[in-house]
């Protein structure tokens, strides 16, 4: 690759470093505006002065955001080794959650969601939450994109460019309203089975992993009404006679809110995992381990609250 000359090395500075790489990283400009948190017109006018410094495109637009051209590909080693020598460079800056006015973005499903938010929310002030219905492969691809800072949500393998950690191991409750008639002795299989049943399937189907587990010993129950969202799920069974099998976690946190009682099912259900994950290009930003801390912290209070 040809050596830049003086003139061309002044015109090159560090927030020009920075859109590259953020465009390199997400493919999408918007991303990186909010990433770096700059109007959509500096982020145009700064690959302008790329594409003059190094006399190349760049990136290419195309109907999914922007595609890096070979030059920008053989550019992205030398600038990136360069970006990360000025940082290390410059003293590291803490985090302060009292003062900063910093706003995380969290990909989660509706059980995470409920569970999270209210223990993550401050409402003395300092950082805010956004959460975003994002799972599985779309919420990696917004963690590699840096769209999020966060996935919260059923585990799996750990995906390429991520670390992840587990937070807890989820089983089911069964959950009716204070008062339910099946609820006032220990509910066997047949008085389940005979109950009408709210299901949470965010597909649209009416059958789950209950229905499995149900159909291997031979039996079968009724699903009445089958809702997208695990809360909306509690305010049916509330206002009913339905009942519903809930994660356990979830069951105990909102059973108050909606007067509800629980009971263990009447047959082993498998349990899952719930795991948050995260960008290894984003592991050494003391924000977002901050972030991460305060995930661990929630599930620490959950436990009390399920003891």
């Amino acid at each position: 690759m040809p050596a830049c000359s003086d003139a061309e090395l002044r015109r090159l500075d560090l927030t020009l470093l920075l859109v590259f790489e953020e465009a390199m990283a997400s493919g999408k400009l918007s991303a990186v505006a909010r990433r770096l948190g700059l109007t959509q017109s500096a982020i145009s006018h700064a690959l302008k002065r790329l594409r003059d410094i190094f006399g190349d495109e760049l990136f290419v637009r195309t109907p999914r955001g922007v595609q890096p051209t070979p030059r920008a590909l053989a550019l992205r080693g030398p600038l990136s080794e360069a970006l990360r020598l000025i940082a290390g460079a410059v003293a590291p800056q803490g985090f302060d959650p009292a003062t900063t006015d910093r706003i995380f973005r969290i990909g989660a499903p509706d059980l995470e969601t409920a569970l999270f938010a209210p223990l993550l929310a401050r409402p003395e002030g300092g950082p805010r939450f956004v959460f975003l219905p994002l799972v599985r492969q779309a919420a990696v691809q917004a963690l590699l994109s840096t769209e999020i800072d966060l996935a919260l949500g059923f585990g799996g393998p750990r995906p390429n460019g991520c670390e992840a950690a587990t937070l807890f191991e989820e089983d089911y409750l069964v959950v009716a309203r204070h008062g339910h008639p099946a609820m006032a002795v220990p509910m066997d299989l047949a008085a389940y089975v005979a109950a009408g049943h709210v299901l949470t399937a965010p597909g649209g189907t009416l059958g789950g992993i209950v229905d499995q587990v149900l159909q291997a010993r031979g039996v079968s129950r009724r699903v009445v009404v089958a809702v997208p969202y695990f809360l909306a799920a509690l305010a049916t069974v509330a206002a009913s006679d339905l009942i519903a099998t809930v994660p356990r976690w979830l069951a105990l946190a909102q059973a108050k809110a909606f007067r509800l009682v629980t009971a263990p099912p009447p047959v082993p259900i498998r349990s899952f995992a719930v795991r948050m994950t995260w960008s290894r290009r984003a592991a050494s930003d003391p924000a977002l381990a901050w972030l991460r801390g305060q995930v661990v912290e929630a599930v620490s209070a959950m436990r009390d609250v399920a003891a």
